[in-house]
């Protein structure tokens, strides 16, 4: 009950306005003598009691008496839209694009809600038509392009989208470049799973040209060439993923290491790793992926030494303790039994939680997305720093 009266406030709202227009226009002798306080009270009460058809007849009816109540039966139908009513909001939103008597604006707006109706419910086909209506009216463009691009991304239509984004940079001015390059991966991504490698290459630089600080674009890239047999080049790609932005090396780490062991530069991921430890020694990441690199080497003084000062500090990566205690297994006063003990408790608290996080609405999953199931942001999932290994590759957009 709450909810519905936190959503009928802007209803409430307007009602004010148009009682007030009422009033004058009833002062000045042009009153149209229909009861619309009376008509509108009621509409609300069956609202409130959940009667909602008999509402829709109310409002409807309204709208037919008194075109001055358009704006007001816009809020009505978006109302039932978000209560989840689609099919009562489209009624109510088709009979205000039937009438003869709307001025162009009334009319595009009501064309607008009516197009989000058909979103909501899964009528994409005529949601696009209005959409694109609205374009050639001239009316709510970059809206409309809006809608155009989400539309096409539920599609996965990403060329269309691409479109839509470009378009909508004549009517706004939020930056698109970083969307582009996303759908630019998409379509990446759909070439290197059809075989189609010269094309996936032209996606990935195609993105990187939108957006330079594409990791997803350099990760494609890196995975190019190590199809195409080039290991030196993929390391290149990988390695500028991490110097970007060292906690995104939990989703080129094993590909690290696979490149430079091709590369038959053994000891390459090692060096890479010390030399970003050094000029970010706060990054939990690094910290974690090279104490496993030293201990898979064998390297035990360096890893206790590194060990020693990442457990000094305050923030520590969880994934480490698992690290230190085999490295205290093996060179520790403790007893084997009790550090085994704590070092299985620790894993298995590490294998029941979520390896990534959505920075913009928190959603959390084992897997990882470049579109967020959440919000639908792109690129805005990140690693959590727990573990590097076993980690699950990377995802395209969810279904």
């Amino acid at each position: 009950m709450m909810e519905v009266l936190w959503l009928l406030l802007p209803v409430a709202a307007a009602s004010g306005w148009l009682a007030a227009r009422r009033t004058a226009r009833h002062e000045v002798g042009r009153s149209r003598g229909v009861p619309f306080p009376d008509q509108y009270i009621k509409g609300l009460n069956y609202l409130l009691t959940e009667q909602s058809d008999r509402a829709l007849e109310v409002f409807i009816d309204m709208v037919d008496v008194d075109p001055d109540t358009v704006e007001t039966h816009l809020i009505l139908g978006s109302l039932f839209r978000r209560r989840g009513e689609v099919d009562r909001a489209i009624r109510i939103h088709q009979n205000l694009v039937e009438r003869k008597n709307l001025d162009p604006p009334q009319r595009a707006n009501a064309l607008m809600e009516l197009g989000r109706d058909y979103m909501k419910a899964g009528l994409l086909d005529q949601a696009e038509s209005l959409f694109k209506e609205l374009i050639q009216l001239g009316f709510l463009q970059a809206e409309a392009w809006r809608c155009l691009r989400t539309l096409y991304e539920r599609e996965r239509d990403w060329a269309n989208a691409i479109r839509a984004s470009e378009q909508l940079c004549a009517f706004s001015t939020d930056p698109q470049n970083q969307r582009i390059a996303q759908y630019h991966c998409e379509l990446a991504e759909m070439a290197r799973a059809g075989g189609e490698a010269a094309l996936a290459g032209q996606h990935a630089r195609k993105a990187l040209s939108f957006d330079r600080g594409c990791a997803r674009a350099d990760i494609l890239m890196g995975d190019l060439a190590m199809d195409d047999a080039d290991p030196s080049r993929a390391v290149a790609h990988y390695s500028r993923v991490v110097r970007q932005d060292a906690g995104l090396l939990p989703l080129v780490f094993s590909r690290l290491d696979r490149a430079f062991q091709d590369a038959g530069h053994d000891e390459g991921l090692v060096s890479l790793l010390m030399q970003l430890q050094d000029q970010q020694p706060s990054s939990t990441a690094l910290a974690l992926a090279l104490a496993q690199t030293l201990e898979a080497s064998d390297r035990m003084d360096d890893l206790e030494a590194l060990l020693q000062n990442q457990l000094a500090q305050e923030s520590t990566a969880l994934g480490l303790v698992p690290v230190y205690l085999r490295c205290k297994i093996r060179h520790g006063p403790l007893t084997v039994e009790t550090l085994t003990g704590m070092m299985q408790m620790v894993e298995r608290y590490l294998e029941g939680h979520p390896c990534h996080t959505c920075t913009q609405c928190g959603f959390q999953s084992r897997t990882h997305f470049w579109h967020c199931p959440g919000c639908r942001g792109w690129a805005t999932i990140r690693p959590i720093d727990s573990r590097v290994e076993q980690r699950p590759e990377t995802c395209l957009t969810p279904p």
